[in-house]
């Protein structure tokens, strides 16, 4: 078995990203605790393989035990949509890229929970013997040393900083949020516009998305997952894509990445704004000059999007 390089370039990486489920070169859909190996071939070329497939490789950068994606990964082609005050999409178009907040700076006080505090005894109870197992059953070549008491001590300080972890990556993970429709949403003009008159919303779809950011492997993309909180819990490594079921609503779909230097609570991250912004409507409120003042701001910043009343401006008849 090749050694292990740790070379992991930003073209493996990305492989390895966007063929996450399968062999890259056999198509073997992957399932949980196999081996995927990453690495290059006899030419450079980047590969991302299974135990099959894996004497392709002239170098093993990494090895990993596969594990699922936490969320489920939108058609290509799905319409999102980004609702905002005239003002956000000024600073959108001048620091041309989008802003990321952080975890912690969210209204909803449940981003990143695992659950409801009155339920945190059933977690602690779980986990503590999760611990307790593992520290008395060392890798083969090992032995367990420790007295019950030394054991029960490790236990606790495990969970102590698994809480301590959770409340760090509040401040380390920097999210942007979207609405999953083929259709303009009423609702979603009035949550998210302090000014409904002079809103406007960005239309994109996944994959402009996902290519507007440079195809960055540290960026995923993919829906949230809508929890019953009462009777579970979201996991240690998914938190941020589990919401409770009051927020369905939203049908939210949200680019994450995680920086743990950062000390602010946003970072803009630079995208390529002709690739993300596909169409711009104006608020069904805002007045009849909004459209052209929306085209002039564009003209200025060379954005070639169409800009559009908003649909639910249209008359009926009957």
């Amino acid at each position: 078995m090749l050694k292990m390089t740790h070379r992991l370039t930003t073209e493996l990486r990305r492989l390895a990203f966007e063929h996450h489920d399968h062999c890259f070169s056999c198509n073997y859909k992957f399932k949980e605790a196999d081996t995927s190996h990453l690495g290059y071939s006899q030419n450079g070329e980047p590969l991302y393989l299974c135990d099959g497939c894996s004497k392709q490789l002239k170098e093993t950068a990494v090895r990993y035990y596969f594990k699922p994606r936490p969320y489920e990964i939108p058609d290509p082609s799905s319409k999102l949509w980004r609702y905002m005050d005239f003002t956000k999409y000024v600073a959108l178009l001048s620091s041309g890229g989008l802003y990321f907040a952080s975890a912690d700076c969210f209204e909803d006080t449940f981003e990143g929970a695992k659950g409801f505090r009155r339920n945190k005894s059933r977690w602690d109870e779980y986990y503590l013997k999760f611990f307790r197992e593992a520290i008395k059953s060392p890798p083969e070549g090992h032995e367990c040393k420790f007295s019950d008491s030394e054991i029960d001590e490790q236990a606790h300080k495990l969970l102590r900083d698994m809480g301590a972890v959770g409340e760090s990556r509040r401040k380390q993970t920097f999210i942007s949020c979207w609405h999953e429709s083929e259709y303009e949403s009423e609702a979603m003009w009035r949550l998210y516009s302090s000014f409904l008159a002079n809103a406007v919303a960005i239309r994109t779809s996944c994959q402009s998305l996902y290519t507007a950011l440079g195809r960055n492997p540290s960026i995923d993309i993919g829906r949230i997952k809508y929890l019953d909180m009462e009777r579970s819990y979201a996991g240690v490594n998914d938190s941020f894509w589990r919401k409770r079921r009051s927020f369905e609503h939203e049908r939210e779909v949200r680019a994450i990445f995680s920086d743990f230097r950062c000390q602010e609570s946003g970072k803009i991250t630079l995208c390529d704004l002709n690739v993300l912004i596909e169409d711009v409507f104006v608020s069904p409120l805002a007045p009849s000059w909004f459209v052209a003042l929306v085209n002039d701001i564009n003209d200025k910043y060379s954005i070639k999007a169409k800009v559009s009343p908003s649909e639910l401006v249209e008359e009926p008849f009957f």
